[in-house]
């Protein structure tokens, strides 16, 4: 691999994950990106109320693309998509409660496979690993994200 490029280096690795990540969620019929939102919003229950566009934000990912997969996961049982009495143009959505038999064992799958990406690092060579990371999507994209490195999670 050390011949590869950075970029196919990156695009091999997520590759990986994704795999594997979707491997273990066939269990509970989720794919990674329904997992991370899964977790999104259980993250934001009882906080505040979760739009689309919150979604969206968080995934970085296009409106059709969120659209598509919350339109799944509804069908699947996982969540409900109501319109904002406030503004109708708004979706709303939350969680069923279906996801909470398995969402324990979802966290913990995420956290086993994070300790699998960094095993044999320093927590000094974490931080500069998110800190590059970071930089790299910051050059990719030309934003400057505002959020701390750690909240970037797979």
């Amino acid at each position: 691999m050390e011949s590869q490029s950075i970029g196919s280096m990156i695009k091999i690795l997520s590759e990986a994950i994704s795999q594997k990540v979707n491997k273990n969620g066939k269990e509970f019929n989720l794919t990674m990106q329904q997992m991370k939102i899964l977790h999104f919003l259980k993250n934001q229950e009882g906080i505040k109320k979760c739009s689309q566009k919150d979604i969206q934000d968080y995934m970085k990912i296009s409106h059709p693309t969120t659209v598509s997969i919350l339109r799944l996961m509804q069908s699947k049982g996982f969540i409900e998509i109501s319109t904002s009495e406030k503004d109708r143009r708004m979706k709303l959505v939350t969680l069923t409660g279906q996801e909470e038999p398995f969402v324990k064992k979802v966290l913990s799958g995420r956290e086993q496979m994070e300790r699998e990406l960094v095993a044999g690092l320093t927590a000094q060579e974490q931080k500069n690993l998110r800190r590059y990371l970071r930089r790299m999507y910051e050059n990719v994209t030309g934003l400057v994200d505002d959020e701390p490195a750690e909240t970037y999670r797979t």
